[in-house]
């Protein structure tokens, strides 16, 4: 009998040392400082923003949703997230969520110089706590309803929450709020909902859409009266989040309603959100556009574009010198 009691004692202990065990590596991988990224390889795009002219629109991708773009000199920043993870944050201390796997193409220091900060939606991914803390606040910070009581703590004084159809103008800038299908609670499943929103941003005579993540739906087919000139859409964290989330397949047919000339795809290959690989959203929107995959432009985390060069462009991805896996800036002019 005592025997027994003692197999029983070590089958429990053990099965409690093992439990710790895998909760310390559950966690160890869910936690780190709230700082770059160290062990991801650089990005293969070498960009400077401070040489890119101001005669036309650039823009690069920083990685997930983040875009830096040039609008004819005013600098604007999409939900930006520059750091090694994003989730819940404890001040600076600390970040609980998913690892980048691929390092951030710019240093906070690198993007002082911003007019503009856009924010789609209050998902941690998007509404990065600590990225906005390092970020100048002299920008304006343009955001979805209700997303101005996490900014403003960061010590932004210009904030302004749109609603859907509602428009505001920065140094000749215009953003304009429109809708999409997704949500906005910033702790699922419960707690508050914040709004979300996609954006028609337009000067100089050029428009882009900056869609809001987003599941299938026809409102973007509104914008094919006057079609923009870019559209960017998030392309994966699709499986299982299909009811939230277009797959690339969808993500083309909503491009094509919206009668845009260039579909700037984010929203992959930095983050781990969903179960699909990581490649294979590019792929998929690839193969989804067919002949026409040259008007599938930024490739690659880390590499800037303007539709000032569209030929360069295309005759790039023709020839295969730039590809979803690997390529070179196509402003090699601007951003080398």
């Amino acid at each position: 009998m005592l025997t027994r009691r003692r197999i029983s004692t070590a089958i429990r202990m053990a099965g409690a040392i093992a439990a710790i065990a895998a909760f310390g590596v559950v966690l160890g991988e869910l936690i780190s400082e709230a700082g770059p990224y160290q062990g991801a390889m650089a990005p293969a795009g070498q960009l400077h923003p401070a040489a890119w002219p101001d005669r036309r629109l650039t823009i690069a991708d920083l990685g997930h949703s983040t875009l830096l773009m040039d609008w004819y000199g005013v600098r604007v920043l999409s939900d930006p997230a520059l750091f090694n993870r994003v989730g819940l944050s404890i001040g600076s201390l600390v970040t609980i969520g998913p690892r980048r796997h691929s390092a951030p193409p710019l240093a906070p220091a690198q993007l002082q110089n911003l007019d503009v900060i856009l924010i789609t939606h209050a998902h941690m991914d998007h509404l990065d706590l600590p990225s906005l803390s390092v970020l100048p606040k002299s920008a304006v910070v343009i955001a979805c309803s209700g997303c101005g009581e996490l900014i403003r703590p960061l010590g932004f004084t210009d904030v302004r929450e749109l609603r859907w159809g509602q428009s505001t103008t920065v140094k000749g800038l215009s953003v304009t709020a429109m809708s999409a299908k997704h949500w906005g609670v910033r702790w699922p499943p419960m707690g508050r909902a914040y709004g979300y929103n996609s954006y028609v941003i337009a000067r100089g005579g050029t428009r882009m859409l900056l869609a809001c993540d987003s599941a299938y739906t026809p409102l973007f087919d509104a914008l094919a009266a006057d079609p923009p000139d870019v559209a960017a859409f998030s392309i994966a964290a699709y499986d299982p989040w299909i009811r939230y989330h277009a797959d690339p397949e969808e993500v083309w047919a909503m491009f094509q309603q919206t009668r845009a000339r260039y579909l700037v795809p984010i929203h992959w290959g930095t983050f781990r959100l969903s179960k699909e690989p990581m490649d294979e959203p590019m792929r998929r929107l690839l193969a989804a556009a067919g002949p026409e995959a040259a008007r599938v432009v930024i490739r690659q985390i880390g590499v800037a574009w303007s539709p000032a060069e569209p030929q360069r462009q295309a005759a790039l991805w023709a020839t295969g010198a730039a590809h979803a896996s690997g390529g070179t800036d196509v402003l090699s002019n601007v951003s080398k």
